[in-house]
């Protein structure tokens, strides 16, 4: 089992078994054939992923190369369980800690943003993904679920879920990220809409072991990690901690104004995971200040700081998994989750500042239980049960006068119990067919209720090439924030706002046509009715949430990855999309202005072995295609964002006598990606307008350097 060997997953959402990275890539794990060692040069461990590795290690290219495909070949968070690439009901793409630390990646949105059919978008509010050509203006990452060892990030208040600094773990924690697309609320509920990230951390080593890094980047500032990691494969303690102080730039925008230099961010956060046994657990906590130097909800450009947003959150986890036979696994956990919003508006022409508060408290708990019926992965049954309180509350007044505000002293609270019930059935009756089928029933005590279900059949040749046609719905339920927040000043409650669904089809060819080859290939429709989009209603100008009709993307998406045992490591990947979008349910979609969907997206990286046996060196290259901006507030077309191609070049030197050492520079074009603005940094004073592109990051060089032990 994966657990004995490369991975041991730690409190994978109830995975069986439960899983996180150890270090032992001496032994192949059961998802590959058996590789015999063959008599060939030793390769140094540095290349093996996770890193750093003992120096004392050593291992054969043959092993090596088995190693670092099983690694990047293993999926826990699609199905709650290990599977293969091969037998997921989606399509996915496994980010190694190696390929992290090749190419120089500082958060889990940088790193994501790589992978085929992927672009993130910083608008200086919120780092934002798009996926397949859709990205909502404003979204805060609400249809993406994102998991850290199986715990859901995502938040009751706005079920936001931050992929920047704002997150609960740091990129050297890490030791593999999963990117499933495509709704899966079959096994997960909402918020598995447009797909889940699942964020499998590292495991401790053999023996104890400690870290510290320190890099400095021309605008993301100073950011320092440290970490400790003690024990064996099934009793361990790890922890670390993250501090980082943001540069900034200087910016000009028009309409807002020029010399906008509030571009700041401090933050740290913190972490301690530990298993027993089946017994695990993880406490997990952040704090992190964000400035906007654009002036969002009319803020002042000329102040000091026009904006201010601060996102503290706080999760509790633990759980046990025991096999009670051979054949049933059973396995529970309860949660934790405790978020604040905070935001601080220096108003345009206005004293005092205005201040927003949204609190969120989940306290939940999952049951759920494995069991073969037939052995050999013939016939398996997964099922559960998850239910949860969930506590919100708005607040939002101006500073000083709280009885005045949006709800007076007692704000906007709003409180809502969340049920689930999910079952699903994999069978493998040969070595070349298998299917799965699942169905979900979700309850929401202010919303309404939903049956998801998803159904895959895979035709394969195992190890070598296979096809996958994949259906699956999905659903998710409007934030607290989307339906029930107001301020009295740039925002309106919608009382009558309901959940968003999904439909998705998709057929998958995939192939590993040499050792370390992993081909893909998806032609993919994705249906998505009564989204909720954040519009600025001309009646009054205020901004309000809105289920606005119907948006679909369909196209085909490329994918590969090539891996030997030298230390060559290549990736790319493309997707090309047709987005189209109705206000009208039942309206002719019109496609090629949608706000900021881009039909177009690519990336590649190439990282050499460590040259002159000292360093790796690794390039990337990402395409955004067009994006067309939201229209004028008199309906007319307003300037789109043109294409934006980025390219860095990272040179990492991995364990030189305990120290790694990383330098680079990354958009080194030098040309802005002139981002599709969100409807937050609209204005309505000094006078009404829409402000349609931000810019993005310019050109930045950067230095790391790190020991460990």
């Amino acid at each position: 089992m994966i657990g004995r060997s490369l991975c041991v997953v730690i409190a994978t959402a109830l995975a069986f078994p439960t899983v996180a990275h150890a270090q032992d890539p001496t032994v192949t794990p059961a998802v590959t054939p058996a590789v015999t060692p063959a008599v060939t040069p030793a390769v140094d461990p540095a290349d093996l992923p996770p890193l750093p590795p003992a120096d004392e290690d050593m291992s054969s290219s043959a092993t090596v190369l088995a190693a670092a495909s099983a690694e990047e070949d293993v999926v826990v968070g699609a199905a709650k369980r290990e599977q293969s690439l091969g037998n997921v009901a989606s399509a996915v793409t496994v980010i190694s800690a190696d390929r992290i630390r090749r190419f120089g990646y500082r958060t889990v949105g940088e790193a994501v943003a790589g992978v085929a059919g992927v672009y993130l978008e910083d608008n200086r509010i919120n780092a934002s993904l798009g996926i397949r050509g859709l990205q909502i203006p404003g979204d805060f990452n609400t249809r993406i679920l994102v998991l850290v060892d199986g715990a859901t990030i995502n938040e009751a208040w706005g079920a936001s879920s931050g992929l920047g600094f704002e997150n609960l773990v740091s990129l050297d924690e890490i030791a593999r990220i999963e990117v499933i697309r495509g709704p899966v609320s079959s096994v997960y509920g909402a918020n598995a809409f447009f797909g889940i990230i699942n964020i499998v951390t590292r495991a401790a080593a053999e023996s104890s072991r400690a870290w510290g890094r320190v890099s400095v980047n021309k605008i993301a500032g100073v950011i320092a990690t440290a970490g400790f990691a003690s024990g064996s494969v099934d009793r361990q303690l790890r922890g670390g901690v993250l501090a980082m102080s943001r540069f900034g730039e200087t910016l000009s925008v028009p309409d807002i104004g020029g010399g906008l230099s509030s571009d700041g961010s401090y933050g740290m956060l913190a972490s301690l995971v530990g298993s027993y046994g089946g017994t695990f657990g993880q406490v997990r906590a952040y704090r992190v200040r964000r400035d906007s130097p654009f002036a969002p909800y009319d803020g002042d450009p000329a102040a000091d700081t026009p904006y201010i947003q601060l996102n503290s959150q706080l999760l509790v986890e633990g759980g046990h998994t025991r096999e009670l036979t051979k054949r049933l696994t059973l396995a529970g956990r309860a949660y934790l989750n405790a978020y604040r919003f905070f935001d601080d508006i220096d108003e345009y022409d206005s004293d005092p500042n205005f201040i927003d508060f949204g609190d969120a408290l989940t306290i939940g708990a999952e049951l759920r239980g494995r069991y073969e019926v037939i052995e050999d992965g013939k016939l398996g049954v997964t099922a559960g049960a998850e239910a949860s309180r969930n506590q919100t509350k708005s607040r939002s007044y101006y500073e000083g006068d709280e009885a005045n505000g949006a709800g007076g002293l007692a704000g906007v609270p709003l409180d809502f119990n969340l049920a689930g019930i999910y079952a699903e059935a994999d069978t493998a009756p040969t070595k070349w067919l298998g299917a799965t089928g699942g169905l979900r029933f979700d309850s929401n005590s202010k919303v309404d209720q939903r049956l998801s279900p998803r159904a895959a059949l895979f035709l394969a040749k195992p190890e070598h090439y296979g096809i996958k046609l994949l259906y699956a719905e999905g659903f998710r339920n409007p934030s607290a924030f989307e339906g029930a927040f107001f301020d009295n000043t740039t925002f309106k409650a919608n009382p009558d706002i309901g959940a968003e669904r999904i439909r998705s089809f998709e057929a998958v060819a995939w192939a590993k046509p040499i050792p370390g080859l992993l081909t893909r290939l998806s032609g993919f429709y994705w249906d998505a009715r009564d989204v909720i989009v954040q519009v600025l209603d001309p009646a009054d100008l205020l901004l309000q949430f809105q289920n606005l009709g119907r948006f679909v993307t369909q196209g085909v998406e490329v994918e590969v990855s090539y891996r030997n045992s030298k230390g060559w490591y290549a990736f790319g990947g493309a997707a090309v999309a047709k987005v189209g979008s109705s206000e009208e349910a039942g309206a002719e979609l019109a496609y090629g202005d949608v706000p900021d969907s881009a039909p177009v997206t690519a990336n590649g990286g190439v990282s050499t072995p460590r040259l002159l046996e000292l360093a790796h060196l690794s390039t990337e290259v990402t395409l955004i295609g067009r994006r067309p901006t939201r229209p004028a507030l008199d309906g007319s077309a307003s300037p789109d964002s043109p294409g934006w191609l980025g390219w860095s070049v990272i040179v990492y030197a991995p364990n030189i006598r305990g120290f790694d050492i990383t330098v680079g520079a990354r958009n080194l074009v030098g040309r802005r990606d002139l981002l599709p603005a969100p409807g937050d940094y609209d204005r309505s004073a000094p006078e009404a307008v829409v402000i349609p592109r931000i810019p993005g990051e310019g050109r930045e060089v950067f230095a790391k350097v790190g020991y460990s032990y």
